[in-house]
């Protein structure tokens, strides 16, 4: 830390020493840890803490009004993965509140911070057959949950809801609050609102010496090493020390979905998106490999394509700040328990200045891998065909989108169009949802929320888009500026091939996941949002440029190839893609 950082930082702890308690109401000081926590925007369904909403009426802050509590969940998820900071959503009790707890899954799940406040009844309707008297459990889904019965420990509950939310293995965090403590008056002692809470990571830990130490010896003695890195190198901000160490070590690198952005994807040594919905050629780097570096991620279903690759068994060296997850899920492993950012430079300092020597036999084959595999695909990406590929809606979207532009992608073959055919440069620039279909849209609108001055981009298709169309008003009515493009093949496409594939003569397999066809562009419009359908590729760079010019919310509705199948792993050699890979990958997994 420099100087004038030092200085500052003194500052503002003597600012919090010095800070006596202020008396207020409770409403008063809701609205002033909504200020001091830096948010840009809060997200609500009425019609609980109107009194702090109206508080915050003169500030900066978007009061976002949401069609329902899953899709408010959603986009305070997007916020806080755009800009690390935690915000806060707000919805009544009872059928809000379980309609709540849906979309706190994907948070729990991804490890996003956020601040779920719902209304606990009073005693005296405790149990009296009360209007919306529907109690939820949110233990499953959060940290940290507790009610909030007392004006006197408010400023208590708050202050521990964000310390549990950012401290280690972030996630969200619930307070059922009764709503008659917004008007009543005490002190609030804000000593309790540490502002290093209010983002994440709250604190950075270094790992063991001698560990890293040993795991840098492993590396180093390794014949064929490669790094995985998850989510949480994204989150940690770690893209530099990744490419740094990769670099000197002369390590390959795949990525997870949700780690796409730790390093650039046209580095030599970044190979893509690895696991189940993969560029498949990552497949016999993993298969191969005698030792994997994996980074702010744990070792899930998807990760490892369902524990295939790695074999259980082959070294794992795992870094992570949670000291539960290394080898939770496989044998043989080495834990580096820190922060993400960290513990890389602890192994780039004890790596010193010597690099390997160029790339070893064992990168050369992986980066010749890569390469044939794009020739394959060079059709389905440049071809220009009619119905489009999806592969060259991928490519075309980051050609036209400026570098700094904000990824937000569903889940299903649309995270994998995105995951595998957009190469993108290193940073916090997409964010993937775990596994809840139709998250993409609403927690995009949270992202442009928190990132008003970049281009933010909804990846979608027209299964996942149906789940929350209501937003698209609520992006229109608070000037919340995103684009959303649809990739529209009439069906739910995954489950479309898989039916095809499992009961090829099945009468009315149709009737299962397919849809009529719907101009999502027209029904924009009808909404106030700027809507173009696309149907030819070569009109794709031009409906991208026109909807950033339009300075509204746009929906881009691509009509695409239903045939087009993802290479996700369990539909690899299916329909469209049958025969596509390179015959070098059929020696090992992706046949």
């Amino acid at each position: 830390m420099n100087l004038a950082a030092m200085d500052q930082h003194e500052s503002a702890v003597d600012e919090a020493v010095a800070e006596c308690p202020q008396r207020m109401k409770g409403q008063q000081f809701l609205a002033e840890l909504v200020r001091r926590s830096g948010v840009k925007a809060v997200f609500f369904v009425p019609t609980f803490l109107y009194p702090t909403l109206v508080e915050l009426a003169k500030d900066p802050v978007k009061r976002v009004l949401c069609h329902s509590e899953k899709a408010a969940a959603y986009m305070a998820d997007g916020y806080a993965q755009a800009s690390g900071r935690p915000t806060m959503v707000i919805v009544q009790g009872g059928p809000g509140a379980t309609n709540l707890y849906a979309g706190l899954v994907d948070a729990w799940q991804s490890h996003t911070p956020l601040l779920a406040v719902t209304p606990v009844l009073p005693g005296s309707r405790y149990q009296g057959n009360s209007y919306q008297e529907a109690y939820v459990d949110f233990r499953p889904v959060t940290k940290y949950d507790a009610e909030v019965r007392s004006i006197d420990r408010m400023a208590e509950f708050f202050g521990k809801a964000y310390r549990e939310m950012t401290t280690g293995a972030p996630r969200p965090v619930h307070l059922y609050l009764d709503g008659a403590l917004e008007d009543a008056e005490a002190e609030f002692d804000f000593r309790y609102l540490d502002q290093r809470y209010f983002s994440y990571p709250a604190f950075r830990p270094r790992a063991d010496d001698e560990l890293v130490g040993q795991a840098l010896l492993e590396i180093r003695r390794a014949a064929r090493p490669v790094m995985v890195c998850g989510r949480g190198t994204v989150v940690s901000g770690a893209w530099e020390e990744v490419t740094a160490l990769a670099e000197q070590l002369g390590l390959p690198v795949t990525t997870t979905l949700n780690g796409k952005g730790s390093i650039d994807e046209r580095h030599p040594l970044a190979l893509g998106v690895t696991g189940t919905y993969r560029r498949p050629p990552t497949d016999a780097v993993i298969a191969e490999a005698d030792l994997v570096l994996y980074v702010g991620g744990h070792q899930g279903g998807a990760t490892t394509n369902m524990r295939r690759l790695p074999k259980p068994g082959v070294r794992v060296i795992h870094i992570d700040i949670n000291p539960a997850q290394p080898g939770a899920n496989y044998p043989n492993v080495l834990p580096l328990i820190g922060d993400a950012r960290t513990v890389l430079r602890q192994l780039l300092d004890a790596a010193g200045v010597t690099k390997r020597s160029g790339p070893g036999e064992w990168v050369r084959q992986a980066q010749q891998d890569l390469q044939a595999w794009r020739a394959g695909e060079h059709a389905h990406m440049h071809g220009n065909r009619i119905p489009i590929r999806p592969e060259q809606l991928a490519a075309e979207l980051v050609n036209a989108c400026p570098r700094n532009t904000l990824f937000v992608a569903d889940t299903g073959y649309v995270g994998t169009w995105a995951g595998v055919f957009m190469d993108l440069p290193a940073g916090r620039n997409f964010l993937h949802c775990e596994g809840s279909l139709g998250w993409a849209f609403p927690a995009a609108m949270g992202a442009k929320a928190a990132a008003p001055e970049r281009t933010v981009v909804a990846f979608t298709g027209d299964g996942g888009f149906f789940y929350h169309l209501a937003e698209i008003e609520t992006a229109v009515r608070n000037e919340i500026n995103l684009i959303t493009v649809v990739l529209n093949n009439q069906a739910m496409a995954f489950q479309t091939h898989l039916l095809r594939s499992v009961w090829p003569g099945s009468p009315n397999l149709d009737k299962l996941s397919e849809f009529g066809d719907t101009n999502f562009a027209a029904m924009a419009r009808e909404m106030g949002a700027w809507g173009v359908r696309v149907t030819d590729p070569r009109e794709i760079g031009k409906a991208i440029r026109e909807a950033i010019d339009a300075n509204r919310p746009a929906v881009i509705d691509v009509v695409i190839d239903q045939a087009a199948v993802a290479p996700v792993a369990v539909m690899a050699g299916q329909g469209s893609r049958a025969g596509t890979p390179p015959a070098s990958f059929d020696r090992k997994t992706d046949r």
